[in-house]
């Protein structure tokens, strides 16, 4: 197993914060659409940033770009990698956006990221055009609006696991995120896509039935080459934690939906959400402040600045919990993990969803209702925590 990393090293500005882009490229057979669409289209970023630097362009921090091997036998190739360089990761990292299949469809643009990417990847995808039919001259945002909505903005899924992101948001704490091209759900209910890891997973299929002009391609490129662009360059990391505080709250909602099937228990164990309510409140209250007082920085005190783009770059480590979740230490992030029973997927304060899972079937319910009261606590103490990180420094 050897790992290919590419760094590109900016000598302007902050040379030591660090924005990652990485795909796998090996394969379970002939890998057409996993991992190879992805790694054409990380080729394709390269050239394009390439030609930048051609033309003078620095970046404000340094871009990575990494091919991972061995991602088919448990994501090894990014794992070691990351375990390698651990310290310097966590001291550093800006962002890791991921880069495997970059087609699983062709209905619409699927997104899963952290919610600090949120605002980022609606900007974004509102000056890309839009790839798919009968929105020719409208933007990316707006075909993936009408065809996928949630509320009034595009839906965004949850990170959960199963690829190469996986050590770095959900061990490590940075900011991650994922694009591509993707099937209509509503109608295909099958799982992934159905040549999926087999051997008529070839070229093409691709050319002939998945994207023939490769437009999709394009869009996705765009994407993720676009977010890599901004989080280097901007002056003010794009991140904004204004959508954390809506998503923790829609998040504690769900948990607290969760318990209200069982108001027996709630109340015969002495069960109380108010700590995590209270410590999401509190996140919510400094995530506006800290976006209130953002309004007033002065950019020309550089010092200042990097400043206040670590105090946005270190807010997803403060969700780290060193000891880990129950039963997987690996994964330490307390807001996001993957499903248990699907690993593909991701849940919300997952510490207290797996405590909750199948309750009623346990054996001690008080043991069992114990462990619910424990993992609160944990959760409302690591909102609590996060939320002093965005506090004005004393």
């Amino acid at each position: 197993m050897k790992d290919s990393i590419l760094k590109y090293t900016s000598p302007y500005v902050s040379p030591d914060r660090y924005v990652i882009l990485g795909g796998h490229r090996d394969s379970w057979v002939f890998g057409g659409i996993d991992p190879q669409s992805g790694a054409a289209v990380v080729h394709e970023i390269v050239r394009s940033f390439g030609k930048l630097k051609q033309n003078g362009w620095r970046p404000r921090r340094t871009i990575i770009f990494a091919s991972w091997d061995a991602e088919e036998f448990g994501l090894l190739g990014s794992t070691e990698w990351a375990e390698d360089n651990v310290k310097v990761l966590q001291e550093r990292a800006v962002a890791y956006i991921n880069a495997d299949s970059s087609v699983e469809g062709n209905y619409t643009l699927r997104v899963d990221c952290t919610p600090l990417m949120y605002s980022l990847v609606y900007n974004l995808t509102k000056e890309i055009p839009s790839p798919d039919e009968g929105f020719e001259g409208r933007s990316l945002y707006e075909s993936w609006l009408e065809k996928n909505p949630w509320k009034d903005v595009p839906w965004i899924n949850k990170l959960g696991s199963g690829n190469d992101f996986e050590v770095f948001f959900q061990r490590l704490g940075i900011a991650s995120g994922r694009a591509r091209y993707t099937k209509n759900w509503k109608v295909d209910k099958f799982s992934s896509y159905p040549v999926y890891h087999s051997v008529y997973e070839t070229y093409e299929i691709v050319e002939q039935y998945y994207d023939p002009t490769f437009k999709n391609h394009r869009a996705v490129a765009q994407v993720r080459g676009g977010l890599v662009f901004e989080l280097a360059n901007s002056l003010v990391l794009p991140f904004d934690c204004r959508d954390y505080a809506e998503a923790l709250k829609s998040y504690a909602r769900i948990i607290y939906n969760m318990t209200q099937k069982y108001p027996t228990e709630v109340t015969t164990y002495s069960v109380s959400l108010d700590p995590l309510l209270s410590a999401v409140k509190n996140f919510s209250e400094a995530a506006s402040d800290f976006h209130r007082r953002l309004q007033q920085l002065d950019t020309r005190k550089l010092l200042g600045v990097r400043s206040w783009n670590d105090q946005l770059m270190f807010l997803e480590r403060a969700f780290i919990d060193p000891l880990g979740l129950p039963g997987t230490p690996f994964y330490r992030h307390i807001i996001f993990a993957p499903n248990r029973h699907n690993k593909y997927a991701g849940v919300s304060f997952p510490g207290i969803y797996d405590a909750l899972f199948d309750i009623s079937n346990q054996a001690d319910q008080r043991k069992a209702w114990e462990e619910v009261k424990r993992q609160i606590s944990i959760a409302a103490y690591i909102v609590q925590a996060a939320a002093g990180t965005l506090r004005e420094p004393s």
